[in-house]
């Protein structure tokens, strides 16, 4: 009998009516996907976090680089996918549902998994390493309460400027997206690939660029317009920037921050230069200065 024949589809729709009614085994599954819910959004308001899907708009905008490369259909990794590109607050972070409303529809995409319909491939996204969901939001929330590992999608891949992993944590959004938003105004990413100009605060990423800028209007003769951008950040990194990092580098001083990056201490010290400049010691002094170091210039900023 033909799949297309109506009296094979009411008998279809009868049997998935009894799987995903009320009191059906699809409801109950609905009803402990809410409960790990709950305990998730527990979890996430004592750790200080929102705990739903990462938004695609956003992130995108900060980090995409170049047009979407269709990778056609396979298998992706179901706890890579940690994002949306339109339904962000409607499921949790490990892709279970966070309101009612989605009950009829997740119900129905778990009859048919129970009843063993076959299911078109979901459409992602994906950007860097991590995947965000354009249509089949159900089917993977089905699939991760299931404990499968896998998922056949459509694929769309996009470059992204920052490394993007699946186990990033959601405190650290903020930091990715300033430095993916640098890296589009100023292109460094391209100009010099594979340089790191990563900052741990990101409120610090605007000066650095102003200290850029004021190089390349600086760094030109009096009756010369600005270099060129690119031009202007190769010099800027060739002249100033890899030099005094080098210098960091070299003295060991970055094992006293952890924490910091040596963007950090060259932006300090571009910054400090005026300050700096005024209290340079005698040579003499060198070896007393270079032992209080810490105290005596870096750990007021860092304190601040």
């Amino acid at each position: 009998m033909s799949d297309l024949d109506p009296e094979f589809l009411q008998q279809r729709d009868r049997q998935l009516s009894a799987q995903y009614g009320e009191d059906s085994p699809a409801a109950r599954q609905f009803d402990r996907a809410r409960r790990k819910v709950l305990m998730h959004d527990i979890m996430a308001f004592l750790r200080g976090y929102r705990n739903h899907l990462l938004d695609f708009g956003p992130l995108s905008e900060a980090l995409a680089s170049g047009d979407p490369v269709d990778m056609g259909v396979q298998d992706v990794p179901l706890d890579a996918i940690r994002g949306s590109v339109d339904r962000y607050r409607e499921f949790d972070l490990a892709f279970l549902p966070k309101h009612e409303g989605l009950r009829d529809r997740w119900q129905r995409v778990e009859a048919a998994r129970r009843y063993g319909l076959p299911t078109r491939p979901v459409e992602l996204y994906k950007l860097g390493d991590v995947y965000f969901v354009k249509d089949g939001h159900h089917r993977v929330s089905v699939a991760r309460l299931h404990g499968d590992k896998n998922i056949q999608a459509h694929v769309l891949e996009i470059t992204s400027r920052v490394p993007l992993q699946p186990n990033l944590k959601p405190d650290e959004l903020p930091d990715i997206q300033a430095y993916g938003d640098f890296l589009r105004v100023t292109r460094a990413d391209e100009i010099l690939p594979g340089v790191d100009l990563r900052l741990s605060e990101p409120r610090y990423y605007a000066r650095l660029l102003r200290h850029i800028a004021l190089f390349r209007y600086l760094n030109r003769q009096s009756n010369e317009e600005p270099r060129e951008w690119p031009e202007a950040v190769h010099a800027w990194y060739d002249q100033l920037y890899r030099p005094i990092c080098e210098m960091i580098r070299d003295s060991g001083v970055m094992k006293r921050f952890p924490k910091r990056t040596r963007t950090d201490l060259y932006l300090w010290i571009a910054t400090h230069f005026r300050q700096l400049n005024k209290r340079l010691p005698r040579p003499e002094e060198m070896d007393e200065i270079a032992d209080h170091l810490n105290d005596t210039y870096l750990a007021p900023f860092w304190n601040g």
